[in-house]
């Protein structure tokens, strides 16, 4: 009877152990399948949010870059008056000039007469006039780029018309290329 029942023990030892890794085997294998799924459907939707954008050759960037340059020069044409200009269009007719630009952004460009601040230390540039009286008056806040200025320097201001005082006031202005050294460096 001992031996039946130590057969048993160690039948019943070697049937568990093997339904154990009958049982262990068959998780592996399932998780390896989940795995294997899970890499699938993160390769599919990585796939799917990259796009494959062409390389571009250097001469191809090149003329990217000249197309844009010429559409911002086109663009600068209709919205650019010279300092002289839009003085002479103020002192020819105060109220039509309010209508043509007052309250709108456009650029303004001239040569520098001062570099100054107002009462309130608001920084701001004169443009020379038609008249020695009579000036843009562009009001900006980059002290950097005002140290940098020198009165009889062509420059170009993009800023918001504020009407005529004793000169046309300018404000908001930010300081900006040329228009007709953007037509060089396009080039």
């Amino acid at each position: 009877m001992y031996f039946c029942l130590k057969y048993s023990f160690t039948n019943l030892k070697l049937i568990l152990m093997k339904k154990f890794f009958q049982i262990v085997g068959i998780i592996f294998i399932v998780i390896v399948v989940l795995g294997g799924i899970g890499n699938l459907m993160d390769r599919s939707k990585s796939s799917k949010n990259v796009t494959s954008e062409p390389t571009l050759t250097q001469t191809q960037k090149d003329s990217i870059v000249v197309a844009d340059k010429y559409k911002e020069i086109e663009a600068r044409k209709g919205q650019t008056i010279s300092a002289v200009d839009l003085v002479q269009t103020y002192q020819d007719n105060e109220v039509r000039a309010d209508e043509n630009y007052k309250g709108k952004r456009f650029y303004v460009e001239g040569i520098v007469g001062d570099i100054k601040k107002d009462i309130m230390d608001n920084i701001y540039v004169t443009l020379q006039g038609s008249k020695m009286f009579r000036e843009v008056q562009c009001y900006f806040d980059d002290k950097a780029t005002a140290s940098r200025l020198e009165k009889g320097m062509e420059v170009t201001f993009l800023g918001e018309c504020d009407g005529l005082m004793i000169n046309v006031m300018m404000k908001n202005c930010k300081f900006v290329e040329n228009l007709k050294d953007l037509k060089k460096s396009k080039k």
